[in-house]
């Protein structure tokens, strides 16, 4: 199940990626630094699967999906 935590990661990441593919860096970038945030703000023992992982990569251009 996906905690309250988990979904606003989830759903920030995605208006991240739609600020990049729209080019909004400056849209993208406060959607970063919410991730950046939360992320900080999250215990060690739940740092499996990370959002701001995510956002890096594909800023990076790794694994990124075609549009």
């Amino acid at each position: 199940m996906t905690s309250n935590a988990e979904q606003l990661e989830c759903d920030i990441l995605r208006v991240f990626r739609c600020a990049c593919q729209q080019d909004r860096p400056d849209i993208a970038e406060f959607m970063l630094a919410a991730l950046e945030k939360l992320d900080r703000d999250r215990p060690v023992c739940e740092q499996e699967h990370r959002a701001l992982n995510d956002a890096y990569r594909e800023i990076a251009g790794i694994g990124m999906s075609p549009r």
